[in-house]
């Protein structure tokens, strides 16, 4: 295998382990701190749909 086939799999590779260190431990771990789910509960509180396109039709989401 040429040393370029060999470095472009092994940058492959650890894309796809950050990737999945990422996804898999750190936003886990950051979605049961407590100030995430604060944020949470007030945004179900006020019926906010956090993945609306247009915040501008949110009126809540300007108000602390």
């Amino acid at each position: 295998m040429k040393r370029s086939v060999l470095h472009r799999r092994l940058a492959f590779a650890t894309i796809v382990l950050a990737m999945m260190f990422v996804w898999g431990i750190l936003l886990p771990q950051l979605s049961a701190t407590q100030r995430v789910r604060d944020r949470q509960q007030w945004l179900d509180e006020h019926q906010i749909d956090p993945a609306a396109m247009f915040y501008t039709d949110l009126p809540m989401m300007d108000r602390p």
